[in-house]
């Protein structure tokens, strides 16, 4: 799986090529503070068609019990921790004219970088999405799998895979009863099929093996951008009117 998180991009400063722009966020580890810098480096104005091409550097917080073990002196100790701090490196793609970027992460990833955003501005102002669920069966027919969460009081998830399970009386059940985190659906490009899944926080992952091939993959994602999430989201916490199908990024969002 291969997943690409969408968010509007309201703020972004002018870079040449090869120029960055970074913050710092102050964090604490077992009581010991550590600056973590967070970086966008401009590395190719045309990269993929209307993409250009970002570098993302950072470090995101992990809570979790481990150990490791060091030589201290001639003495080999076992130093325990319960949070460590995980350096991340990935790729991001900006369309400036649509007014959205795209990290090309995973999920705690992608949030770790846009928490450190928000802590001290530089420049880069991004905004979450949200997909109605409800105008994208209006516009796909056909569903392969679907996520629920917040079941009901005991079952925290529950996930279902087939055939056309919209037409599912289960289906219809957890529709009316739970949320939809995501959907999978079979997406047609060319003359190939490919299974797509939308999570409710405009994400796209591509589910099958591309080989690295970044060019196909981005074609396939701007596809489903362009072809369904413009006309099934809408920035987080803005206000839609019940007949809006998308809410449009400004002109001009892009500051000098």
């Amino acid at each position: 799986m291969k997943p690409f998180q969408f968010y509007a991009a309201k703020n972004m400063p002018e870079l040449k090529l090869g120029q960055s722009v970074s913050n710092h966020e102050q964090m604490t580890f077992s009581g010991e503070g550590e600056d973590v810098k967070t970086t966008f480096t401009l590395k190719a104005k045309n990269y993929e068609g209307s993409l250009s091409l970002f570098r993302v550097e950072s470090g995101i917080k992990h809570e979790t019990f481990g150990f490791i073990r060091t030589v201290i002196g001639k003495d080999s100790q076992k130093i325990e921790f319960n949070e460590y701090l995980e350096p991340v490196d990935f790729q991001a793609y900006l369309d400036k004219e649509r007014g959205f970027m795209i990290f090309q992460a995973p999920k705690k990833q992608c949030r770790g970088v846009l928490a450190h955003l928000r802590s001290d501005f530089c420049g880069i102002e991004l905004g979450e999405m949200e997909v109605d669920f409800t105008k994208v069966i209006q516009l796909k027919k056909e569903y392969l799998g679907a996520w629920f969460k917040q079941v009901s009081a005991r079952v925290q998830a529950s996930a279902l895979f087939g055939n056309q399970i919209q037409e599912d009386s289960l289906f219809k059940r957890l529709s009316q009863e739970a949320s939809l985190s995501n959907v999978t659906i079979p997406w047609i490009l060319g003359n190939a099929e490919h299974h797509v899944m939308i999570t409710s926080r405009g994400g796209v992952v591509l589910l099958q093996n591309y080989q690295g091939n970044i060019g196909l993959e981005l074609k396939l994602v701007m596809n489903v951008q362009e072809n369904l999430l413009e006309h099934v989201w809408h920035e987080k916490g803005s206000k839609v009117l019940e007949d809006e199908t998308t809410e449009e990024p400004e002109a001009g969002l892009f500051k000098d």
